[in-house]
Formats: structure tokens, sequence, C-alpha cells
């Protein structure tokens, strides 16, 4: 046997108490995070910021700060209506606390840190204006100077810091940069500095944090998951598509394998083309042609003939517009009844190697744990080498993406398959975190692992992959209010500031 379910799980848990290091995640300087990314208010509710604070054991949990006019308020309050009033992404502010001051994970700040969390007011040319200090300003006037940037791009085609989408510019530690959306070009208006693994962090400190937080190391491609309303969805090229029903849902996977998260996790998402179709149904478009549904692809039934053979009816076909269709990747043809519709396992007399095949197309399966994995207890048919050859080579099978997997010389760290890739979760507890079941792992051979390359850490949204221990320890607010001087919304500057 190639791989097992049945392993000794005390064993394997022994094994993952340690969890090995993790690789670098991938930063493209010219690409920092998405438009939909900086925009989206919906990524975390007001209970969300506070119960994400609580869960680091950041110290903003626990303490009270004045919001721009003044009031002492709690600061996930500050952070989130900051962020509604911008219409900005609060994971975005709660990052940029960290770029700037550490605030999120420094045990002992000082109140230096706190009067300047953001950097706002402070040009790299001077000091900082001490109109802008105190926490509530920092945040709210950080929120809507992103907001004028992502205005003057739209309006004017760059910012009051002339970046602009598609213009090169060369940043102050010397590194060439072309911004590619809007995003990028309002975070280096804000902090000019690229930055890197060393030295100055600049915008590379907000991508490491916000890929560890809330980015692409949160759930991958493949991830099945079901929101808190019951509705589930697909994770395809970083978008949400929602199952028009379970009944569609369950065409596609086992219900182990759906995770439930919160509605959060969904919203994090942009929403992309539904999943309106059962795998294996039968579509005809507007000229009459009939496409077969098999997991994410459109097999086109070559002739009424052929379909008649195949076993069809007629009243089975479902009438699909051009969109439908283009939410599928374009398969092989189904050219005869000879051609099975989910594809053939077959076995090369002589060598012994593995295939599917699905119409004109042969698909190496490189290992039997491969095959084990996607076609559970069915049969290969012996065929001839000459059979073969007349077929074109297609892409090389891969385990299925949501795999969760591990192999001897490779524990105690485990991994998910996506894109055929395989990547590590960067602890137990990020596993857990997650709603994966340690029910699903499989324990591969070591050779079946090192057929997929190794991806981007799996992190669950906590920095270092560790989950902090939740506690709420709420403190009651000084009974002397602090005195700061009311700021008004329309003295925030919203251009011309670099701060860094």
């Amino acid at each position: 046997m190639h791989y097992t379910r049945a392993v000794s799980f005390l064993m394997i848990l022994g094994a993952l108490l340690v969890a090995r290091p993790v690789q670098a995640f991938t930063f493209n300087g010219s690409n920092l995070i998405s438009d939909f990314s900086l925009v989206n208010t919906q990524t975390m509710s007001l209970a969300d910021v506070a119960r994400w604070l609580q869960e680091r054991q950041s110290l903003l949990a626990n303490v009270f700060q004045p919001d721009a006019a003044g009031m002492l308020k709690f600061p996930h309050e500050i952070i989130w209506l900051a962020a509604q009033e911008a219409r900005v992404n609060p994971q975005v502010l709660l990052v940029m606390l960290q770029k700037e001051q550490r605030l999120i994970t420094d045990t002992t700040p000082k109140q230096s840190q706190y009067d300047w969390a953001m950097g706002y007011g402070c040009p790299d040319s001077s000091g900082c204006n001490p109109r802008f200090q105190g926490f509530g300003k920092q945040v709210r006037g950080a929120a809507l100077q992103f907001q004028g940037y992502l205005e003057d791009l739209t309006a004017k085609g760059e910012t009051i810091a002339r970046w602009a989408v598609g213009r090169t510019k060369t940043t102050p530690d010397g590194y060439i940069v072309t911004p590619e959306n809007k995003a990028t070009a309002a975070l280096y208006s804000y902090t000019p500095w690229r930055g890197g693994p060393t030295g100055v962090g600049g915008n590379y400190s907000f991508v490491r944090l916000y890929a560890e937080w809330f980015g692409t190391g949160r759930y991958p491609d493949g991830a099945v998951l079901r929101g808190e309303d019951g509705t589930a969805w697909r994770i395809t090229g970083g978008k949400r598509q929602r199952f028009a029903s379970a009944a569609i849902l369950y065409s596609y996977v086992p219900a182990e394998k759906v995770i439930a998260v919160s509605a959060s996790d969904i919203t994090a998402y942009q929403e992309g083309p539904q999943i309106r179709y059962a795998n294996y149904s039968v579509l005809a478009d507007s000229t009459g042609v009939r496409w077969l549904i098999v997991q994410h692809e459109r097999r086109r039934v070559a002739s009424s003939e052929v379909f008649r053979q195949l076993g069809f009816h007629p009243d089975e076909v479902e009438d699909a517009t051009t969109d439908d269709l283009d939410a599928y990747a374009v398969g092989s043809d189904i050219a005869s009844a000879d051609d099975s519709p989910r594809g053939m396992l077959v076995l090369e007399i002589g060598t012994s190697k593995e295939y599917l095949v699905t119409g004109s197309v042969k698909h190496l399966i490189p290992h039997p744990a491969i095959r084990e994995a996607r076609f559970p207890g069915q049969q290969m048919k012996p065929i001839l080498a000459a059979d073969l050859a007349t077929r074109k080579t297609g892409a090389t099978l891969t385990l299925p993406d949501g795999e969760i997997v591990t192999a001897p010389k490779y524990l105690p760290q485990v991994f998910v398959i996506s894109g055929g890739k395989r990547r590590p979760f960067a602890s137990p507890r990020t596993i857990e975190q997650l709603g994966y079941a340690w029910s699903n792992l499989r324990v591969l051979s070591n050779d079946a692992m090192d057929l997929h390359a190794e991806g981007a850490p799996i992190t669950g949204g906590f920095e270092g992959g560790v989950e902090a221990p939740t506690g709420s320890i709420v403190t009651s607010p000084p009974a002397a209010p602090v005195t700061v001087p009311i700021l008004e919304s329309a003295s925030i500057p919203r251009h011309g500031l670099s701060v860094f």
C-alpha cells in the first residue's frame, strides 16, 4: 500500500508538537495587495476586530484610547469605525498599526507609540505634526488618507505623491517599482519605501504581515468552505464561488471535506461566478452543442449519436448561457461511445505506467497514491502501448486539491494540496484553527510527496502561524478623562504626506 489513513495518530501528533519553519512568502513589489483587498470593508465586523485583538493578547484589546474627537473608546471601535468611514479594509489598518509601531504585539509600548500609531503626519523630511498626535487621530487620519489616494487615482490618474498605475518610480531605498494597481500606488504614496527582509521594512513588512494574518496564507485554492448562514463556497483563483445548492455541492466533494468558517472568512474573498450545475451535468449552449461537466472542465459531446450511445436522455440537458459555460475550462471532446465521460483508467502493457484517458488525451498518473486518492476503488484496464501512442499527452495528474498530507521524511510537517503544490501548515494549531479534520490526513510515501513542489505556507492568519491563547481582560476607563483637542474632519489632510 502506498499510503494509508489507518496510521497511528498518536505517533503523528506527537511528532507534530514541534513545527518546522515554513518558507518565506512570495513578494511582488509592484503588486502589494489587490484593489479589492484595500477597500473591502466587510472583512471584519466590530466584534471580529475585538476578538482578533483578544486572541493575540494584544494590549490594544485591554486599554482605552482617545478617538479623533477626544472621546475615550476601545481601540477596536476606533479602528472599525475609521475603516467604515473611509471605506478601507479594517485588516489594512491593523497591519499598519503593527508595521508602523508594533502595537499589535508589543507588550510594553511607550506612549509615543500610541501617539503616532500609524506614522500619520510624520513625513520623512521633517518631524511629526502635533496636530495629528493621538491614537484616534492617527487611525482615522491614515484611513482617510488612503481614501484620498484612491479618489485621486480615479479622478486624476495619480496621487499627490505622483504614484500612478503603470508609472515607474525609484523608491528611496533604490528599488524600481511600477504599480500594477491602485492599491499598490496608494501604499507607496503612504510609505514610499519598498523594503526587504533585512534593513528597511517598508512595504515588504506590510505585505509579509498582511499575508500572514489575512492574505494568501489563509485558505488555499481548492478549499470548500461553509459559512455561518449555511451557504457553501469553493475558493478558486483567490475568489469565492457559491454552490447553488447542497445537491450541487455534494456532487463535487464529500461532506467531510467541507470546512465550517465564520462570515468574515467568506467575505474576505471577492465573489466569483456561481457554481450552478452539478458534476456530470449535460449542458447545451445557444448553438445546440452539448457539453458534459466533469469537475472543473466541460467536455463537448461530439454528436447526437454519441450522446445517444452514452445513454443520455434529452430531458437531462439544461440550457446554459455563454457566461455559465465560460466558468469551466474546455476539456477534450467525447468523440465516441468508447470514451468514458469520466475518463478511463488504463495500465500500459509492458511498462506498467498508469494513465487517465479522456477522449484523445492521456494523462500520466505518476504514482499509485495519486490514483488511489483521485479514483478510489476504480479498476484499471490494460492497454497496448500502440493504442496509447495515438493519443495526445495532457497534464500529469497530482493529488486533488484540498487533501491534507504528510510523509515520513517530512514529519512533523503537514501540507495541504492546492494547485498541484503542497503548501505547509505553519503549526498543528493552524490546522485545527482553520477547521481541517485530522481524520482526513493522508500519509504518503516520500516519493509520492516529492512529486509535488512546495508552495507558499498556510498560516491561518496568525503571525508566525502560532495561535495565541484566547483570553479577554477588560479594564475600566480611568477616572479622570484625558483632555485632547477636538479635530474636525476637514482639518485632517488627505494628500501630500509621505509617511514612513
